[in-house]
């Protein structure tokens, strides 16, 4: 009865092992294109200057691989961005690990992502250093003020965007809109709402499938029935012809038999029928239990303060690794999830501190999802820093590297599409609720709503990089409440 269990957690663990090393094959046997090295050079300096996050660090990679040094082809970087999009996590980070998996392996995409991700961790660390010190200042809260109020006007506008493109169909709306109301409303969380969307999506395409099936069927029936019609005519055409040629004497017994074909497509169709319909296999997240049972006996050590940060590490992993894994869409979707963890669960930030965190991860190069360095830091230090921005894009990293290694299987998969087209119109609901949950932390005054709508209608007509808007409109907050007000 014990060995039975053991057996399988080993088949597993095989298992795993087995397709790790499919993967390294795979990737390993490829001659390396360009040395780790310079990959290290040229994305630490992207860290450097990729402001605007997203699509504009996009733009960048680009310039960078394809027209500059000519690493990857035209199609090859279309490849990259797809599969980024496609996988939770920051799009630029997924799009520059597949990069360098595919010029210099896994060791080419470890050291791509980090030297991409180095450089906003430290300035996010700098400006969390320089926050404990300067937020209680009036003139600072102001400027903070029209930060985090035009990070509001950019979700915004980022959701406008990305709704004109995702919701082509009415089930589409339907989605977006109700990923909106339960995340708002009802406190469901992202991992809920990313699994019930793809599951709505696959639902949907099976649907699809069943459909084309009964077209097909009726199409086949109709030809069918065309066919006999056509040939019960053409017989009896030629028994007429055979009866008009025959003498009178002629007493031939004529026996027209029309043989109609077999059953054997229809029974074949109803096969394909019965067989092409799936049923995707509902995934269910499991929460930890190990934090559980260390909450259990946080009272009685909260007095060490070293196992007190211990415990507040490990929560911050657990956090961070659950909100990487189901972040789709980018930074900004895991907002709602993150503020429900840091603020309301755990208690480390108040919303205000929350708010302020995800302005530096917008106005400092790199991805959105940096955020998770600011709480990090706040927690627990460095070692808190550290550990939040691992657990944040570890998992997107490890997914890319699976996918990488078996591109096309990845996306000719009908099920994985299915389920990333429920997740689209999703997406576009989960940064709606993230930008109502900002704007009730840092919408306070008429002045800050002016200053979010300016920010929208600013994303949505100027050609102007996020960056400038964003800095922009803190500063005409600070000058507005202090001479006007």
């Amino acid at each position: 009865m014990i060995a039975r269990p053991r057996l399988e957690l080993y088949q597993v663990i095989e298992r795993i092992k087995g397709l790790w090393r499919t993967c390294t094959a795979q990737v390993e046997s490829a001659t390396s294109v360009v040395q780790w090295q310079t990959l290290s050079r040229t994305f630490l300096k992207l860290g450097f200057t990729g402001f605007g996050g997203g699509i504009a660090v996009i733009g960048q990679i680009r310039r960078i691989v394809v027209r500059q040094n000519r690493w990857l082809s035209e199609e090859q970087f279309l490849d990259a961005v797809s599969l980024a999009q496609s996988l939770p996590g920051a799009n630029a980070a997924n799009a520059i690990t597949y990069i360098g998996l595919k010029l210099a392996g896994i060791r080419g995409a470890i050291v791509s992502v980090i030297s991409f991700i180095f450089p906003s961790f430290l300035m996010v660390v700098g400006l969390t250093i320089a926050h404990d010190h300067l937020h209680h200042l009036p003139d600072f809260q102001r400027i903070f003020q029209g930060l985090n109020a035009a990070v509001v006007g950019l979700i915004a506008a980022t959701a406008a965007r990305l709704g004109k493109a995702a919701m082509q169909r009415q089930w589409h709306l339907e989605v977006g809109v109700a990923t909106a109301f339960v995340l708002i409303f009802m406190g469901a969380s992202v991992a809920e709402v990313v699994l019930l969307a793809g599951i709505t999506g696959i639902f949907i395409q099976s649907f699809r499938v069943r459909g084309r099936h009964r077209l097909r069927l009726q199409l086949r029936k109709q030809r069918q029935s065309g066919a006999r019609t056509a040939a019960a005519t053409q017989q009896a055409r030629q028994s007429a012809a055979e009866a008009i040629a025959q003498t009178n004497n002629l007493t031939a017994d004529h026996t027209i038999s029309t043989s109609l074909p077999d059953n054997q497509g229809e029974r074949r169709a109803q096969a394909e029928k019965e067989h092409g319909e799936q049923h995707p296999e509902e995934t269910h997240t499991e929460e930890a239990q190990g934090t559980r049972h260390l909450q259990a006996w946080a009272v009685p050590l909260l007095a060490l303060p070293f196992l007190g940060k211990l415990i507040a590490v490990w929560e911050l992993l657990m956090v961070f690794l659950r909100v990487g894994a189901v972040t789709f869409g980018g930074g900004f979707v895991m907002i709602p999830q993150i503020e429900t963890d840091v603020v309301d669960v755990h208690h480390w930030l108040t919303h205000q501190a929350f708010a302020d965190g995800v302005v530096f991860g917008q106005i400092t190069p790199g991805p959105v999802l940096i955020t998770a360095t600011f709480i990090g830091y706040k927690v627990a230090g460095w070692i808190g820093a550290i550990v939040a921005t691992i657990g944040a894009f570890l998992p997107s990293f490890l997914m890319t590297l699976i996918a990488g290694a078996s591109l096309n299987r990845f996306r000719t998969n009908h099920q994985v599409q299915a389920f990333l087209s429920g997740v689209a119109p999703a997406v576009v609901g989960m940064l709606a609720a993230a930008g109502v949950s900002l704007a009730r932390s840092g919408l306070d005054s008429t002045l800050s709503f002016g200053v979010a709508t300016t920010a929208f209608l600013l994303m949505l007509r100027a050609r102007l990089n996020p960056v400038v808007i964003i800095l922009g409109c803190g500063v005409l907050q600070f000058f507005v409440a202090h001479y006007l007000f």
